[in-house]
């Protein structure tokens, strides 16, 4: 069998193709996948249908949970007006069920354009003050949206759709200024914290302990600090001032809590517009912490490519090596086997050439070389003729043989 010249250490310097490494060192290797991934970062299809069908299993285990939570108090609501409604009739004789049905839609729209309904006018501030005005616009460009005052004109609506349409670009612009720099400042905090504790831990410990440290910082001076003011000048619950704040923040704005709103307190001018800085400087925050948490979720999907790539690349050396072992198995086999062929077509050439063993002079031998000759025919005789891959061995006898019949031929012709 031939050598291949890819391993052959003797050919190896006149070969120009590539050699196989058997380093320890696990190599890479570029797949047409990873080539596609590394020119674009676009979703792949599979992935977007996975958390598409992830997103719509998580509302209907929200709808399920809210359903078993809020159904019960609906329906207890309904029958409370319904008994109210039977024991104002039953009580005020004069007052037909029309008559009072005509009062509650009267009430409704009141209630739903903003107005209170509750005492008497003079007692009222007017919900489209300068101050309550600014609140609305500021909740109009972050696209909050409380929906405790809208616009009810058609003038109003259609400078409410241009403003929005102006306005939202131009906040989502500020917004990412501002949360740059509180980036910068919390990045500066985190490597002060960093340097003071980075003879006590591992790097990666240092980093988590770094980013759960400005995580909960920045909850203290966006969530509870906000959370106590709250509670104390709105006269809310802590649960109620919580919620408020977090669904502000994450721009849910349901609408049903809503700072500065109460007509029985006497806010200050400057209460609402200094609410409304709060909140760009708490969006600012909380989309920082959202694109750190999606740096997070990149980073592991990184590594886990990685060792993805590096299980393929250990499998692929690893099965490389063990063809190349093979190869070089076979070819020391081939080797060995020619050479022992070589030597023992050497030692009958030189036998022929020293007794001169040939048909054309067989006539002309000696008595003596004729017995040697003869001697040689026997043992030929004595050991079947051996084959490997087509190959005759050396006058039938193995290459171990040849050699230990060419000590006791050298001895005789001596």
């Amino acid at each position: 069998v031939a050598a291949p010249d890819l391993l052959d250490p003797k050919s190896a310097a006149h070969n120009s193709k590539p050699r196989l490494s058997f380093s320890a060192k696990p190599v890479v290797l570029n797949t047409p996948e990873d080539e596609c991934d590394t020119r674009t970062t676009v979703m792949r299809w599979k992935t977007v249908s996975a958390i598409f069908f992830l997103v719509v299993l998580y509302l209907i285990i929200g709808a399920t949970v809210f359903k078993a939570l809020e159904q019960p108090h609906e329906s207890s609501q309904k029958l409370a007006i319904l008994a109210e409604k039977l024991e104002f009739l039953a009580m005020h004789a004069c007052v037909n069920s029309s008559e009072l049905e005509d009062l509650v839609k009267q009430v409704v729209s009141a209630v739903r354009a903003g107005v209170n309904p509750s005492g008497n006018s003079s007692n009222q501030t007017s919900l489209w003050d300068l101050s309550s005005s600014f609140f609305f616009a500021g909740t109009v460009i972050t696209t909050i949206g409380f929906g405790n005052i809208s616009p009810h004109t058609e003038g109003g609506r259609i400078f409410c759709i241009i403003y929005a349409l102006l306005g939202i670009p131009l906040f989502g612009i500020l917004l990412a200024g501002v949360g740059d720099q509180l980036g910068t400042i919390f990045g500066k905090g985190i490597a002060r914290v960093e340097k003071m504790i980075k003879w006590k831990v591992s790097q990666t410990k240092i980093r988590v302990i770094s980013t759960l440290l400005f995580i909960l910082f920045g909850c203290l001076i966006f969530v509870a600090l906000p959370a106590v003011i709250f509670q104390q000048i709105e006269g809310w619950s802590t649960l109620e001032s919580i919620y408020f704040v977090v669904i502000t923040l994450t721009t849910i704005g349901f609408g049903d809590f809503v700072a500065g709103e109460k007509e029985s307190l006497n806010y200050l001018d400057y209460y609402k517009p200094g609410v409304w800085f709060w909140i760009l400087v708490g969006l600012a925050y909380f989309a920082a912490v959202l694109s750190m948490i999606g740096d997070w979720f990149r980073v592991i999907s990184k590594k886990t490519k990685e060792e993805v790539g590096e299980f393929r690349a250990h499998a692929a050396e690893w099965t490389a090596n063990v063809s190349a072992e093979f190869k070089e198995t076979r070819r020391r086999l081939s080797v060995d086997i020619y050479d022992k062929f070589q030597r023992a077509a050497s030692i009958k050439r030189k036998l022929s050439s020293e007794l001169g063993i040939n048909a054309s002079i067989n006539q002309e031998m000696t008595p003596g070389k004729r017995t040697l000759s003869a001697n040689l025919y026997e043992d030929r005789e004595a050991y079947p003729t051996l084959t490997r891959n087509g190959s005759l061995y050396l006058n039938g006898l193995s290459p171990e043989c040849a050699d230990r019949r060419e000590i006791a031929i050298i001895e005789n012709l001596k």
